[in-house]
Parts: C-alpha cells; sequence; structure tokens
C-alpha cells in the first residue's frame, strides 16, 4: 500500500487557523487593533487637524507607540513579515501597516516642527511687549 501524498495529515493543534498562521487568538487581536490604526490613518490626520490642535501633537508619540508595537510583533512572530503572503492575508496587511505608521510619526514631527515655529515667535513678540511694558 503506498502513501497518498494528497491525504490530510494528522492534525493535532486545533488552534491552528490557516488565515492566522497559528497565531494564538489575543496575538491576533493585536495584529488586528494595529492594522485597525493604520488604516485610520488619514481619519485620524484629518480629524486631529480639523477639531483639535491637540490632537496634531498627539499623533506623533501614538504612531511611534504603533510602531514599537508592530516591530515587537515582527519580531516575536516571523509569520508576519512572510514576504510571500497572500494580498489581504494578515501578513500583508501587517506589513502594509509599517508604511502608514512611519507616514504618521513624519506628519507628527513636522506638524510638531509647525507648530513650534508658529508660537516661538508668538511668545517671543509677547515676551518682547511685556518687558517694553514694564520699562515705561
Amino acid at each position: 500500500m503506498s502513501e497518498n501524498p494528497y491525504a490530510a495529515g494528522n492534525v493535532s493543534d486545533t488552534s491552528f487557523s490557516p488565515g492566522t498562521g497559528g497565531l494564538p487568538p489575543e496575538v491576533v487581536k493585536k495584529v488586528e487593533a494595529i492594522i485597525k490604526d493604520a488604516r485610520q490613518f488619514w481619519l485620524a490626520i484629518v480629524l486631529c487637524f480639523f477639531c483639535s490642535g491637540i490632537g496634531l501633537v498627539i499623533i506623533f508619540p501614538w504612531y511611534l507607540f504603533r510602531l514599537f508595537q508592530w516591530r515587537s510583533l515582527a519580531q516575536q512572530h516571523p509569520f508576519l513579515t512572510e514576504p510571500n503572503a497572500p494580498t489581504g492575508s494578515l501578513p500583508k496587511r501587517f506589513q502594509s501597516a509599517k508604511l502608514k505608521f512611519i507616514l504618521g510619526i513624519v506628519f507628527g514631527l513636522l506638524t510638531f516642527g509647525l507648530l513650534v515655529g508658529l508660537l516661538m515667535p508668538a511668545i517671543n513678540a509677547a515676551r518682547e511687549a511685556a518687558e517694553a511694558a514694564n520699562q515705561r
């Protein structure tokens, strides 16, 4: 009797899911949360810009934090960085999140620089006006 190369093998691990590469459910939840934050990149930028100026300052640390989480998960679970993963799969969506986090960090830094560039002359002008008023 010859072995059938197409026969299903013994599957002892029931937590394995083909779409998640056998990742534990709590890791999949973390990965999905990271992907969701990356997907909402443009929405976060628009909302922070139009609704609250303070939101523009928060973007940099938030996306930096998420990039550190992304990197940690990528190091712990090589499945997530598999280069030949199918389009739309968990690894591909995870990999595409990295670019959006980097863009968020750059946008946050530029916004913070712009904010400092606009506030510093205003603060200096107010200081000079106060000094001139005190000298009179």
